[in-house]
């Protein structure tokens, strides 16, 4: 398979990683260093069961679901140069 020589542009690669990220079936979360969430994908909405508008502010941990076992890992990264942590969340089983 060939690719193009434009798709490893930057800024086609963030174009396709931030359409992939808010169509993707698992949740993506992005907080600042007050635990606040900044950004979430659909699917994080939909698996806490709030909106968007309703998580965005809120203190991560603060909104929770009961009985709902989920996998998720955190980690460290940039968004707009400036530094976050984002954490990815995906139910262990459909119920």
């Amino acid at each position: 398979m060939t690719t193009s020589p434009s798709l490893g542009q930057p800024e086609i690669q963030a174009e396709l990683i931030a359409e992939a990220l808010s169509s993707a079936s698992v949740g993506f979360f992005v907080w600042d260093e007050d635990r606040r969430y900044v950004a979430a994908n659909a699917a994080a909405c939909e698996i806490l069961g709030t909106t968007l508008d309703q998580l965005l502010g809120q203190r991560v941990g603060e909104h929770t679901v009961e009985g709902l076992e989920v996998f998720y890992a955190t980690f460290t990264t940039k968004t707009a140069g400036m530094p976050f942590m984002a954490t990815v969340i995906a139910p262990l089983s459909q119920g």
